[in-house]
Protein backbone atom coordinates (compact mmCIF):
# COMPACT_ATOMS: atom_id res chain seq x y z
CA UNK A 1 0.00 0.00 0.00
CA UNK A 2 1.44 2.98 -1.31
CA UNK A 3 0.20 6.12 1.14
CA UNK A 4 0.98 10.14 0.05
CA UNK A 5 0.32 12.32 2.92
CA UNK A 6 -0.01 16.35 2.85
CA UNK A 7 -0.11 18.84 5.70
CA UNK A 8 -1.83 22.20 5.71
CA UNK A 9 -2.01 24.70 8.95
CA UNK A 10 -3.52 27.52 7.93
CA UNK A 11 -5.38 30.14 10.86
CA UNK A 12 -9.00 29.52 11.71
CA UNK A 13 -10.71 32.40 9.35
CA UNK A 14 -12.85 32.48 7.04
CA UNK A 15 -10.42 34.35 4.59
CA UNK A 16 -7.99 30.88 4.72
CA UNK A 17 -11.17 28.50 3.27
CA UNK A 18 -10.19 29.45 -0.02
CA UNK A 19 -6.47 27.77 0.78
CA UNK A 20 -8.41 25.18 2.08
CA UNK A 21 -10.85 24.37 -0.95
CA UNK A 22 -7.54 24.52 -3.08
CA UNK A 23 -5.41 22.58 -1.52
CA UNK A 24 -8.45 20.07 -1.00
CA UNK A 25 -8.98 20.81 -5.07
CA UNK A 26 -5.48 19.65 -5.51
CA UNK A 27 -5.14 16.88 -4.11
CA UNK A 28 -8.25 15.21 -4.50
CA UNK A 29 -7.42 15.49 -8.51
CA UNK A 30 -3.94 14.40 -7.87
CA UNK A 31 -5.18 11.33 -6.28
CA UNK A 32 -7.26 10.48 -9.50
CA UNK A 33 -11.12 11.49 -8.67
CA UNK A 34 -13.15 13.14 -11.45
CA UNK A 35 -15.03 16.78 -11.40
CA UNK A 36 -17.91 16.19 -9.55
CA UNK A 37 -16.15 13.99 -6.77
CA UNK A 38 -13.19 16.68 -6.46
CA UNK A 39 -16.68 19.21 -6.37
CA UNK A 40 -18.01 16.62 -4.15
CA UNK A 41 -14.70 16.70 -1.15
CA UNK A 42 -14.33 20.21 -1.38
CA UNK A 43 -18.06 21.16 -0.30
CA UNK A 44 -17.56 18.57 2.23
CA UNK A 45 -14.01 19.86 3.57
CA UNK A 46 -15.73 23.22 3.92
CA UNK A 47 -18.71 21.99 5.76
CA UNK A 48 -16.30 20.46 8.08
CA UNK A 49 -13.45 23.22 8.26
CA UNK A 50 -16.31 25.96 8.74
CA UNK A 51 -18.25 23.59 11.41
CA UNK A 52 -14.69 23.40 13.73
CA UNK A 53 -13.54 26.93 13.37
CA UNK A 54 -16.67 27.80 14.62
CA UNK A 55 -17.15 25.21 17.43
CA UNK A 56 -15.06 27.79 19.90
CA UNK A 57 -14.11 31.02 20.06
CA UNK A 58 -10.74 29.87 21.08
CA UNK A 59 -9.58 28.26 18.04
CA UNK A 60 -6.52 29.55 16.38
CA UNK A 61 -5.29 27.13 13.68
CA UNK A 62 -7.05 24.15 11.77
CA UNK A 63 -4.91 21.20 10.57
CA UNK A 64 -5.36 19.48 7.78
CA UNK A 65 -3.87 16.16 6.80
CA UNK A 66 -4.87 14.41 3.74
CA UNK A 67 -3.90 11.16 3.10
CA UNK A 68 -4.18 9.28 -0.53
CA UNK A 69 -3.88 5.59 -1.00
CA UNK A 70 -3.82 5.12 -5.05
CA UNK A 71 -5.92 1.62 -4.67
CA UNK A 72 -8.21 2.66 -1.99
CA UNK A 73 -9.33 6.89 -1.42
CA UNK A 74 -8.21 9.53 0.37
CA UNK A 75 -8.44 9.90 4.32
CA UNK A 76 -9.02 13.78 5.41
CA UNK A 77 -8.73 14.90 8.68
CA UNK A 78 -9.96 18.39 9.93
CA UNK A 79 -8.58 19.47 13.47
CA UNK A 80 -8.33 22.71 16.15
CA UNK A 81 -5.02 22.95 16.40
CA UNK A 82 -3.98 25.33 20.06
CA UNK A 83 -7.73 25.90 21.32
CA UNK A 84 -8.74 27.73 24.49
CA UNK A 85 -12.46 26.61 25.44
CA UNK A 86 -14.54 29.00 25.45
CA UNK A 87 -18.66 29.39 24.96
CA UNK A 88 -19.51 27.45 21.48
CA UNK A 89 -20.72 30.06 18.23
CA UNK A 90 -22.63 27.30 16.91
CA UNK A 91 -25.49 26.75 19.39
CA UNK A 92 -28.07 26.16 16.69
CA UNK A 93 -28.52 22.40 16.42
CA UNK A 94 -30.19 22.64 13.46
CA UNK A 95 -27.29 24.19 11.43
CA UNK A 96 -25.02 20.99 13.15
CA UNK A 97 -26.72 18.99 11.69
CA UNK A 98 -27.73 20.11 8.68
CA UNK A 99 -23.95 20.16 8.09
CA UNK A 100 -23.34 16.84 9.31
CA UNK A 101 -26.16 15.39 7.08
CA UNK A 102 -23.79 16.91 4.03
CA UNK A 103 -20.61 15.74 4.89
CA UNK A 104 -22.26 12.25 5.35
CA UNK A 105 -24.26 12.12 2.28
CA UNK A 106 -21.05 13.41 0.14
CA UNK A 107 -18.55 11.42 2.11
CA UNK A 108 -18.28 7.65 2.22
CA UNK A 109 -17.52 7.90 6.45
CA UNK A 110 -17.86 10.61 8.81
CA UNK A 111 -16.11 10.41 12.07
CA UNK A 112 -16.43 13.52 15.12
CA UNK A 113 -13.45 14.00 16.98
CA UNK A 114 -14.79 14.88 20.83
CA UNK A 115 -13.28 16.33 23.54
CA UNK A 116 -14.45 17.50 26.89
CA UNK A 117 -17.64 18.29 25.23
CA UNK A 118 -16.25 20.09 22.32
CA UNK A 119 -15.70 18.55 18.44
CA UNK A 120 -11.79 19.18 18.05
CA UNK A 121 -12.17 17.43 14.67
CA UNK A 122 -14.03 15.86 11.79
CA UNK A 123 -12.26 12.67 9.76
CA UNK A 124 -13.80 11.58 6.54
CA UNK A 125 -13.30 9.05 3.97
CA UNK A 126 -13.85 9.09 0.25
CA UNK A 127 -13.21 5.75 -1.62
CA UNK A 128 -12.31 6.09 -5.08
CA UNK A 129 -15.82 5.42 -7.52
CA UNK A 130 -17.32 5.91 -4.63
Amino acid sequence: MSMNSVYLKVPAKPEYMLVIRLTTSAVASRAGFDVDEIEDIKMAVSEAGTFVMNQDKGVEWLELTFKVDKEEGMWIDIFASESVHQEALFSNREQSELSFYIMESIMDQVEKAIDNGFLRGIKMYKKFGG
